[in-house]
């Protein structure tokens, strides 16, 4: 199995439990935030979803560019894009080979430098550290069951 494939798979099991967590949320909490200047529940599933479809993409383009996400009105629009999204990133991490994960990558933040692996190493954390902050969102809307972590 190739490292890409490996490291799809650990992502998908992050992803999943992202999914299921999304689908114990109602409408009425779409807009919830926790404070003045943060992203809604809805706005951070869909950045989550958005954003690591780019690092992924990254490995094969080298391109730092917003994703195209759309508008969503209902926790049922939130859950469809992100699941595009999922299988979308899923079609781009099986095209990614070995080696392409050990070529030096183009990066300008010094975070990211190095091989291309950084990138689907950055998109995980991102990943994990978004999808934490999920899980207090969903406990103050009400949640009271929410799913492993992984």
């Amino acid at each position: 199995m190739s490292q890409a494939i490996q490291m799809m798979n650990e992502w998908l099991q992050h992803r999943t439990v992202l999914e299921g967590l999304l689908a114990k949320i109602d409408d009425k909490h779409i807009d919830f935030k926790p404070w003045d200047d943060a992203m809604t529940l809805g706005e951070l599933a869909l950045h989550i979803a958005g954003w690591n479809d780019v690092f992924v993409s990254m490995v094969k383009t080298e391109e730092f560019t917003s994703p195209d996400i759309p508008p969503c009105r209902t926790m049922k629009d939130v859950r469809d894009v992100v699941s595009r999204f999922t299988e979308k990133t899923k079609t781009t991490f099986e095209s990614i080979t070995d080696e392409e994960l050990h070529k030096e990558n183009n990066a300008s933040h010094p975070r990211l430098q190095g091989p291309k692996r950084n990138y689907l190493l950055a998109m995980y954390e991102h990943e994990i550290h978004h999808k934490g902050q999920l899980f207090l969102y969903a406990r103050l809307v009400g949640v009271t069951e929410v799913p492993f972590f992984r």
